[in-house]
């Protein structure tokens, strides 16, 4: 059986076959070991709509294009610039956008672990004050790199946040610690989450939208 160069099938101890399309397109179809060529053909064939319709819409999202030099923090375009000046300090300038540092944050590896410890800072003290000001208390917090989730809370009332977050606006990072907040009350997505989250985060949905839009870029 021939599939396309971005299908996979992966054969496992489940007793029935799981499909999923992820953002970059690809397909991965998971199946009893006893499926045939002929029952993973059936299940494609079968699929064929539902892949095509989830493969266009990831296609369909916005992506945020960057130049050579350029890093994205707090939802702005900022421009690199290496300089000798500073041995250790990376330098930010809110006003001009601009990043001056020896390091060489152009190479992908060295920026992660920096906007890894930007995102630390600026959630930590956003976090601290949220949960003042909401009056919702949470227990730790963690810095992450969740694959599908923006952020996390679990049952003890620790909060996860992913990191790539920083590359967000304000108002949409706000969004993602204050929906892990309401969390600390309520643990599922009921219509009084809804309610709880809305009353402390109005523009929730515009939030909500901007990551549906441009999620993929960060």
């Amino acid at each position: 059986m021939v599939l396309p160069e971005n299908y996979n099938v992966v054969r496992r101890d489940v007793k029935h076959a799981r499909l999923r399309v992820h953002e970059d397109g690809s397909v991965h179809l998971f199946v009893p070991f006893a499926f045939t060529d002929e029952d993973i053909q059936k299940v494609l064939n079968m699929k064929s709509s539902w892949i095509a319709s989830k493969q266009n819409y990831f296609k369909q999202k916005a992506k945020i294009l960057l130049r050579r030099n350029e890093i994205l923090l707090l939802g702005n375009r900022y421009t690199y610039f290496y300089s000798t000046t500073y041995k250790y300090k990376i330098v930010i300038n809110h006003n001009t956008k601009t990043i001056q540092a020896r390091q060489n944050l152009l190479d992908s590896e060295v920026q992660e672990q920096w906007l890894k410890k930007e995102a630390r800072k600026y959630i930590e003290k956003r976090i601290r004050l949220l949960s003042s000001n909401l009056l919702l208390p949470y227990n730790h917090l963690y810095i992450r790199s969740q694959k599908r989730k923006w952020g996390n809370c679990s049952r003890e009332k620790n909060i996860s946040i992913n990191w790539r977050i920083i590359k967000a606006p304000p108002f949409v990072i706000d969004y993602v610690i204050t929906h892990e907040l309401c969390h600390t009350i309520i643990m599922k997505h009921t219509i009084k989450f809804q309610t709880l989250l809305n009353s402390h985060c109005p523009n929730y949905k515009q939030a909500q939208e901007w990551l549906d839009k441009y999620g993929n870029s960060l």
